[in-house]
């Protein structure tokens, strides 16, 4: 709008103007087109396509431009087109205006927002106005209106109107100045929609996941091109699992929300709860008959990867909507894929809420199952006697319940604290006991992992090497190809240490071709400093050294500091 008034000098013959949010029919706009241009009223024909002709003929001398605000379809748009420019306003992209030239208006960036807010409120860009600039999140409408407001307010200070924004459920209704609102503004791109579209709209105002996959707009009600049409929602690209994914602004998502669709949370969490499991399934489960290929793990991995920041997101909205089974089931189940990949910042933020949903469930397992998550979470950031206490407390709750795989898990873990802490012969015998009483070939297997690794530090060697030997062919049996690759690697480093290259060579290949068909990145990094220890025992100190660097790297990109820390050790330790 602001360029086609600046461009007015050179359509000496005026411009033409029609919100059609207000007159939304094609035949009413042509009769005040046709008027303006000086049409006596009597000769204005009845029918639209009388009309239509009528304006072009009115138009065809003249140097006019048209400008036609607030479109929401093609067909209020194309009866007003003639051969005079045309500047078409509106939050569908109107594919079926063959020939159209498409100027994509999105959020503006904080510089941008920043400056715009400024020139419309007459104030100083400050700190306060960077906030307020946040709240309306780069939409240029909101910009204008806050801006508006704070110009026909002058006594109102920038943070007075902060604050006043503050509460969600309140902004849009402040978000006004005059007749101009935000809400106005998405309705009517939402008035127009057909009825699946806007179930999908308000259901998605449920989620507060920064962007969503297809399959969940067609869980809600599908037609989410639509919406993108429409301008409510915008395509965000296509994700490593090959999913489309939306995203929808802040103040659409309030918008949605005026209108929430009952049980949305519940249906979308019993359809995720299945799709984790199932990707879940190949990570962790147990028994010889859950063997599956690489490929399924690998594809389990990148559907988990891509729906991360949704799944994390999702476990904070179950927690505030009070679905609280839904909510630790599902932090309990990302837990193995979290810990896989050294996501502790999310790991740490799912295991809050859910800890709180677990305790006011009924029962007392999902407590007992959180608090054993907390015990691993606290392991992987070797904060050993925290790590303790939360394994302690859940070890005394599955003894209760009688729950003996649990009991043996957390034991297990236990004996890993008592290992990192230097109690070396209470690990062992807690280790022991755990290997006697194991119940099936991945407890049996675990044992006699970690088993390994407190006869390597206790020097050993060859009682390490026959348990962690023995513990990768039950894996392998298993086809959990991770903890395979894992005591591989573990192994690597004891034959090492018996001054067996060889044998250490090729667990540490074997491993890093685990990694590489898996598409892991951060068990390859650990793949390739086991293979560079190799090769310094081996003489070829250059290669060592090219193999570090390029672990190192992974490590420093995937936040893995403690593996950055050891690499960086090993690096100096290399001669030049």
């Amino acid at each position: 709008m602001h360029a086609a008034w600046r461009g007015r000098e050179a359509f000496p013959d005026g411009i033409l103007y029609a919100d059609l949010r207000e007159t939304t029919a094609p035949s009413a706009v042509l009769e005040d087109f046709l008027r303006w241009l000086g049409c006596p009223a009597q000769a204005i024909p009845a029918s639209l396509a009388q009309r239509e002709r009528l304006f072009r003929t009115y138009a065809a001398a003249r140097k006019l431009l048209v400008v036609l605000d607030n479109a929401t379809g093609e067909a209020q748009v194309q009866p007003l087109l003639t051969s005079c420019p045309t500047v078409v306003t509106s939050r569908s992209s109107l594919g079926g205006l063959t020939g159209a030239r498409r100027l994509s208006i999105g959020v503006l960036d904080d510089k941008e927002a920043l400056d715009l807010l400024a020139r419309c409120s007459g104030r100083t860009p400050d700190d306060a106005m960077r906030r307020l600039a946040r709240f309306c999140g780069g939409l240029p409408i909101a910009l204008l209106i806050a801006g508006s407001r704070l110009a026909a307010r002058p006594e109102w200070t920038v943070d007075y109107l902060v604050r006043l924004l503050e509460d969600e459920d309140e902004r849009l209704d402040r978000l006004h100045a005059g007749d101009q609102t935000v809400r106005s503004a998405l309705a009517i791109g939402f008035d127009g929609l057909p009825e699946p579209a806007r179930l999908t709209l308000r259901g998605l105002g449920a989620v507060s996941a920064p962007d969503v996959a297809d399959w969940v707009t067609e869980q809600l009600g599908g037609q989410a091109e639509t919406l993108v049409d429409a301008g409510l929602l915008e395509t965000s690209g296509v994700d490593v699992a090959g999913q489309v994914r939306y995203r929808m602004h802040d103040l659409t998502r309030l918008f949605a929300r005026e209108q929430p669709v009952p049980g949305v949370l519940a249906r979308v969490a019993a359809v995720v709860l299945d799709r984790v499991r199932a990707s879940r399934f190949p990570l962790v489960s147990g028994g010889p008959a859950t063997a599956v290929a690489t490929r399924d793990i690998r594809e389990s991995v990148e559907w988990l990867a891509a729906e991360r920041a949704f799944l994390v997101s999702l476990v904070a909205d179950l927690h505030a909507a009070g679905l609280d089974d839904e909510c630790w089931r599902l932090a309990h189940l990302l837990g193995p894929f979290l810990e896989r990949h050294r996501y502790l910042d999310d790991w740490r933020t799912v295991t809050g809420p859910a800890l709180e949903s677990a305790r006011r469930s009924a029962g007392d397992r999902g407590e007992a199952l959180i608090l054993l998550d907390l015990g691993d979470l606290h392991l992987a950031e070797r904060e050993w006697q925290r790590a303790y206490e939360r394994l302690e407390c859940a070890l005394d709750m599955v003894r209760r319940q009688g729950r003996a795989r649990d009991v043996h898990h957390a034991v297990r873990r236990l004996a890993r604290v008592h290992l990192e802490l230097g109690r070396l012969e209470e690990a062992e015998r807690t280790l022991r006991t755990c290997l006697k009483e194991a119940g099936n070939e991945r407890d049996t297997a675990d044992a006699e992992r970690v088993l390994g690794a407190v006869s390597r530090r206790t020097g050993r060697l060859d009682e390490a090497g026959e348990l962690l030997a023995a513990a990768v062919g039950r894996l392998a049996e298993l086809g959990d190809r991770h903890r395979q690759a894992d005591t591989l690697l573990d192994l690597s480093a004891v034959r090492l240490a018996q001054a067996a290259k060889p044998a250490a060579r090729a667990a540490a290949e074997q491993a890093r071709g685990i990694a590489v068909r898996l598409g892991d990145r951060l068990l390859d990094a650990h793949a390739l400093l086991a293979l560079a220890r190799v090769n310094r025992a081996e003489g070829a100190t250059g290669r060592a050294r090219e193999l570090a660097g390029a672990a190192l790297e992974v490590f420093e990109q995937t936040g893995d500091r403690q593996a950055a820390a050891n690499t960086r050790a090993f690096l100096a330790q290399i001669p030049q």
